[in-house]
């Protein structure tokens, strides 16, 4: 109440400290930078927002465009003049938010922007009369009814709006008739990929003998005899959200293998793909899916198919609410995120918790819920936990409802950069550091079409998927709940001398690395 009474006497403290999906997060001025979005398209450089709404006081430049959140980032020279030039930009009748950027971590990416709109969920006992109140006294309007969060609703500030999102949310979580109110935020993503130079012949984290060089014999997920069980099914669909898609491979563009792709980063789908750089979707979607033939490499659940969903590297929390409820949407039985928010401290707002929840416990054809899987991260870093005086925190990772995946290398060893914790489910081969090899994928056909060396926790993530897919397979019938314990009690305990494993759980590789075979061999003999 104090922080409340201190911001509402000094409007200009700079910092705002909000719960978001239950944490605390303290919002901090960035004080030179100004976000805005106009009423129509897009302004992407300094002239165009003076032609747009006339001279200011003060030299500004283009920073980024936030494609997603459809607004842009400007700097200014001379900070003291920050505020007074977004005021006359918030009175042209041509702009439709201005708004301060915030950062909310510790590191250069830590950044995000409030884009005027909000989530509020009110108590179940709030008549309708006191919720239409908290619309006209902040001068909100109504945008959706949430279907996935009792007495929530979407709200989007207007020209009535006398104040910021961050403080309508500040004032509204102290009502009594408030469950909760959370402004919508533009963050950025890391795609969890280090890459590197070295060639490989072999795809050794489904078959390793040892024969090769920093190899160890037994160190992958027994493909080969899982696939005496299953090779998957084209009726089980993994959904990758990524940031693009070779959708025109030849291991990818066979009938039937891809389903309803959607794009949500403002560009178009084209199976006659002229990419030039390597595609961070495309190997992910290669480690789990890619077709057998007699080019390339196989993927873990070659006979399942493809749901691409583009993402920008700049998204919103609503955006990202969105990609998952078109995935629902669409049946998808999987879905697999190789990446994070950049900043090293993201709780998830409490739309992003309840969408997670409501796709992994509702989601499928038969309503047995997605198993959802996102990368544990590559910052040799806790999940949930204080290094370095940093505080940490990977939301996406922690929800109780993900698979988190960690990585582990060619000799059944850690990966340095894997990030670890007690809600690590469970590693998969990711390959890279030192005396390990590195994983092998598909890449652009315009790039290094066959061999792409890919590590980081998106290649373990990726082929944990493409077990999930597997398993929904040969059971389609199991609910995402019993999948992930299937996947965390098959999983084979590795370097049980430095693993630190107590009750079965190794902070560094969860439940141990994925053993496709006796995963599926336990559903199908139970």
């Amino acid at each position: 109440m104090a922080f409340l009474d201190n911001l509402k006497k000094n409007p200009s403290i700079g910092e705002i400290k909000l719960l978001r999906g239950g944490r605390d997060v303290v919002f901090k001025k960035v004080p030179d930078r100004f976000s805005l979005r106009p009423k129509h398209g897009m302004v992407r450089t300094a002239d165009a927002l003076e032609a747009l709404c006339g001279p200011l006081e003060v030299r500004i430049k283009h920073v980024e465009s936030l494609r997603l959140a459809h607004m842009d980032v400007f700097e200014v020279d001379d900070r003291t003049k920050l505020d007074n030039s977004m005021k006359i930009l918030r009175s042209s009748p041509q702009v439709d938010v201005v708004s301060h950027v915030y950062s909310i971590g510790q590191n250069l990416g830590s950044d995000v922007i409030p884009t005027g709109i909000m989530t509020i969920q009110f108590q179940p006992t709030a008549k309708a009369a006191e919720k239409e109140r908290v619309f006209e006294e902040f001068g909100l309007d109504l945008l959706e009814d949430l279907d996935f969060l009792p007495e929530g609703h979407l709200a989007k500030t207007s020209k009535r709006t006398q104040m910021n999102p961050l403080k309508i949310a500040l004032e509204l979580q102290e009502r009594k008739e408030i469950m909760f109110a959370e402004p919508d935020i533009a963050f950025k993503v890391d795609f969890l990929l280090l890459p590197s130079n070295q060639q490989f012949r072999d795809q050794w984290y489904l078959k390793n003998d040892g024969d090769r060089l920093c190899s160890l014999a037994g160190a992958d997920v027994k493909a080969e005899e899982a696939w005496n069980i299953t090779m998957g099914s084209r009726d089980i669909v993994i959904c990758f959200i990524d940031d693009d898609f070779d959708l025109g491979h030849p291991q990818l563009d066979i009938p039937g293998k891809i389903v309803a792709p959607k794009d949500f980063s403002g560009k178009a789908f084209s199976s006659d793909s002229n990419l030039n750089l390597s595609s961070h979707g495309t190997a992910c979607a290669g480690l789990a899916l890619a077709e057998e033939a007699n080019i390339g490499i196989v993927g873990l659940a070659h006979m399942c198919a493809l749901m691409p969903i583009r993402m920008p590297i700049d998204i919103t929390d609503n955006s990202f609410v969105a990609m998952f409820r078109y995935a629902m949407s669409q049946n998808a039985d999987v879905i697999c995120c190789c990446w994070k928010a950049r900043s090293e401290y993201f709780p998830l707002s409490t739309a992003m918790n309840a969408i997670i929840r409501k796709v992994a416990k509702e989601g499928r054809q038969n309503k047995r819920g997605c198993a959802v899987l996102f990368a544990a991260g590559n910052d040799s870093s806790p999940l949930d936990g204080v290094k370095d005086n940093i505080i940490w925190l990977n939301g996406f990772a922690v929800h109780p409802d993900v698979i988190a995946v960690g990585g582990c290398n060619s000799r059944d060893g850690q990966c340095s950069y894997s990030n670890f914790g007690a809600e690590l489910a469970i590693v998969a081969p990711s390959g890279g550091g030192a005396n390990s090899r590195s994983v092998i994928t598909i890449d652009n056909r315009n790039g290094m079409a066959l061999n792409l060396q890919f590590d980081g926790t998106s290649g373990g993530t990726s082929i944990a998927s493409g077990l999930a897919a597997l398993i929904q397979s040969a059971k389609p019938e199991l609910c995402s709940s019993e999948i992930k314990k299937i996947m965390m009690e098959t999983a084979d305990k590795i370097d049980e001398h430095n693993g630190q494993y107590l009750d079965g759980h190794s902070p560094i590789y969860g439940h141990g690395r994925i053993n496709a075979y006796k995963a599926l061999k336990k559903i199908t003999e139970s």
